[in-house]
């Protein structure tokens, strides 16, 4: 696989669940892994050689997860597990501190961990429950 810098990682929310990587002219398409559960949010730590992507799940049901997988798509491991966060979106690697940052759609909050999914913390909780998630404001 080519080097990480300058490619651009792609999320195909379908029923293939896939993440691949591709150069910013189309070209050079490699699918890094498939079978995830509705991918939403995608963040890559260059540095470490992995890939992090959401998993909304059912929006439905509490099940959203968080995976990774090396650049090259071995090695695949879930980091935060279903149920942790409802519907897991918009990803965000802060390599500073070294965490994870999203945002929980259904859950109506923003969520951080550490890398390995240690640590998980509500930051922002606008509403609880299946009432408040009917509230669009």
């Amino acid at each position: 696989m080519a080097q990480p810098q300058g490619m651009l990682f792609v999320l195909e929310a379908s029923n293939t669940g896939r993440l691949f990587s591709v150069h910013p002219d189309g070209s050079g398409k490699v699918i890094i892994v498939s079978g995830c559960r509705v991918p939403d949010g995608v963040a890559v730590d260059v540095e470490a050689g992995h890939v992090y992507w959401t998993n909304m799940g059912i929006p439905s049901i509490n099940d959203g997860s968080i995976e990774r997988a090396d650049l090259d798509g071995s090695n695949r491991v879930t980091v935060v597990s279903g149920g942790v966060a409802f519907t897991p979106k918009q990803l965000h690697f802060e390599a500073a501190a070294r965490k994870l940052y999203w945002g929980d759609r259904e859950g109506m909050r923003v969520m951080r961990c550490d890398l390995d999914g240690s640590n998980v913390e509500t930051l922002v909780q606008t509403g609880r429950g299946a009432d408040d998630r009917r509230d669009q404001t």
